[in-house]
Formats: C-alpha cells, sequence, structure tokens
C-alpha cells in the first residue's frame, strides 16, 4: 500500500470519527468504562502479589534451641547458618540470647507474678533467619533441624503456610479477573461494532458508487477500521487518565487507613513505577478493541 493511500485512507478514517460524533463519542466512553474497570482489577491484583511477595521477603525462619545446649552444638548449628549467609541462601540474621528471651517474656506479660519459678537458665537461644529466596525455605528447615542442639518440638517456626494460602487465593482472584476481562471485551466489541455499523449504513450509497468507480473492498474497508482503532486508542488515553487520578485518591486513602490500623507493613504501591505498563496495556487493548469492533461489522455489514 502507497504511502498517498495510507494517508487517505487515516484521513478517511479520522473524519469518519469526526462527522460521527454522538456515535463515536458513546463508543469512546464504552472503551474508556471497561478500561478503567479492568486498570482498577489489574491494580489490585499488581498490589496484592507486590505486597505477598514483600511479606514473604520479610518472612523470618524461627530456630530454637535446645534449653540444655552445649557451646559446641550452638556452635554447629551458627557455623551452618553463616556458611549459608556466604552462599547468597540467606540474606541475614540475627540471635536472641537467653537474657534477651527472658526479658522480651517478662516485658510482654508485664506481671512479675506470671514468672515465679522462671528464670534466665529455663529460656532458649533463638536465631531469626531471612531467607535471599523464601522458597527455600523447606531446604534450610530440613537441613538445620538434624543438628542435636535444635528443639525440633516446636522449635522451628515460618509463617509460608498462610501466605501459600494467600497465593492459591490470587490465583483464583486471576482466573476471576480473566473472566470479567472476557466478559468486558466481548460487551465493548458488540457496541463499538453497531457504532461503526450505523456509520456503515448512513454511508451505504456513497460506498456502492465508489464500488461502481471500481474501488478496491480493501480501499472501502480500511477508513472503518481506522476509526475503530482511534476511538480504541482516544478511550485508552481518556480511561488511562481517569485510572491514575482515581488510584493515587485511593492510594493515599488506603495507606492511611492501614497505617491507623498499625498495618504499615501493607501498602499500595505508587503508580508510577507501573505507569507505562499500563498505558502500553490500555492502548493495546484499546485498540484491539476497536479494530476487532470494526471488522465484525465491515464483514457482516458492508455489502461489498
Amino acid at each position: 500500500m502507497k504511502i498517498r493511500t495510507m494517508k487517505l485512507l487515516v484521513k478517511e478514517g479520522t473524519n469518519n470519527v469526526i462527522k460521527n460524533k454522538l456515535m463515536s463519542f458513546a463508543s469512546i466512553m464504552t472503551v474508556v468504562a471497561t478500561l478503567f474497570f479492568l486498570g482498577i482489577i489489574l491494580l489490585i491484583a499488581i498490589n496484592i502479589t507486590s505486597n505477598i511477595e514483600a511479606m514473604k521477603r520479610d518472612l523470618e525462619v524461627t530456630v530454637f534451641l535446645n534449653v540444655n545446649v552445649t557451646n559446641y552444638q550452638r556452635a554447629e548449628v551458627l557455623s551452618y547458618i553463616e556458611s549459608k549467609k556466604e552462599a547468597g541462601i540467606i540474606s541475614e540474621y540475627r540471635i536472641e540470647t537467653k537474657e534477651e528471651m527472658y526479658q522480651n517474656i517478662k516485658e510482654s506479660l508485664n506481671d512479675d507474678t506470671l514468672l515465679e519459678g522462671f528464670s534466665v537458665e529455663n529460656t532458649a537461644e533463638s536465631f531469626y533467619i531471612k531467607l535471599v529466596d523464601p522458597n527455600s525455605s523447606d531446604e534450610i528447615i530440613s537441613q538445620i533441624s538434624r543438628f542435636e542442639g535444635v528443639n525440633n518440638n516446636n522449635g522451628i517456626g515460618y509463617g509460608k503456610d498462610e501466605l501459600d494460602k494467600l497465593e492459591g487465593i490470587l490465583k483464583i482472584f486471576n482466573y476471576i479477573i480473566m473472566a470479567i476481562l472476557i466478559v468486558l471485551m466481548i460487551i465493548s466489541v458488540f457496541l463499538i461494532s453497531n457504532t461503526i455499523r450505523l456509520t456503515v449504513f448512513a454511508r451505504r450509497h456513497q460506498i456502492e458508487i465508489m464500488k461502481y468507480v471500481g474501488a478496491l473492498d480493501s480501499f472501502i474497508r480500511w477508513p472503518f477500521i481506522v476509526e475503530g482503532l482511534l476511538i480504541g486508542f482516544m478511550g485508552a488515553v481518556l480511561s488511562f487518565f481517569l485510572t491514575s487520578q482515581a488510584y493515587q485518591w485511593l492510594q493515599g486513602v488506603i495507606n492511611v487507613i492501614l497505617t491507623n490500623l498499625k498495618l504499615s507493613t501493607l501498602r499500595i504501591m505508587e503508580f508510577s513505577p507501573v505507569a507505562i505498563r499500563m498505558f502500553i496495556i490500555y492502548s493495546i487493548f484499546g485498540m484491539v478493541i476497536g479494530g476487532i469492533g470494526s471488522l465484525l461489522s465491515v464483514r457482516k455489514h458492508l455489502n461489498v
């Protein structure tokens, strides 16, 4: 296709959008609504995933030693932890001594009468370990539980099971997103298809004349396809702007609520890191909706 012909088709498609202002506006609003709801759902999914990953990184493997652990047994466990840190499997760790544990228990109980008969000697030293890759937790726990100095009776703790359940819920949520996405896309394509169909019907005499003078089918179809692509792109741009503004407002409100609830570890992420990705998704999705809607109309209702 020649550049001059392409320019002519683009110009014709643009004129179609301008001439049919009311129907074009209705189609654009359809795209805006579709992408707005889609964007909010995607951002919710991104935030849930981001918070789960952050929680995983902050998880600590808690290892309690036996109360009567020997210096050799303690050194054996410490040596293992150090070796895994040097190997890049453990990111960091901290040690809680018997004295520190006793003091923490004392502060949490806030009642000295409950500590009668309980002393520093009755407490156990412990290690709090953070992993570079949380998925390696099972291997680390399995290996560290073999040391004699480790208390294997409820002496090793890790909250990965709870996060795994959350990830399972997230997978179900993603399936729901896909279902909603398909439904919204079908509705949008149907509405835009009807809009282009009206345009085709209004210009049916002009199209017949173009056929009589020898215009190719593709030459007649392309302006309508361009019209659908423009409608989709304009709807995507407008929806992206509305989504970014709504998200930034929600981000501030929800983060304040999380802080007041003392859930500061959970945060709604900034929009800027995902802005380009979201704009690309909006643009592609919007133009696909517009393009498919136009193709269906031209194929079914343009008798050429």
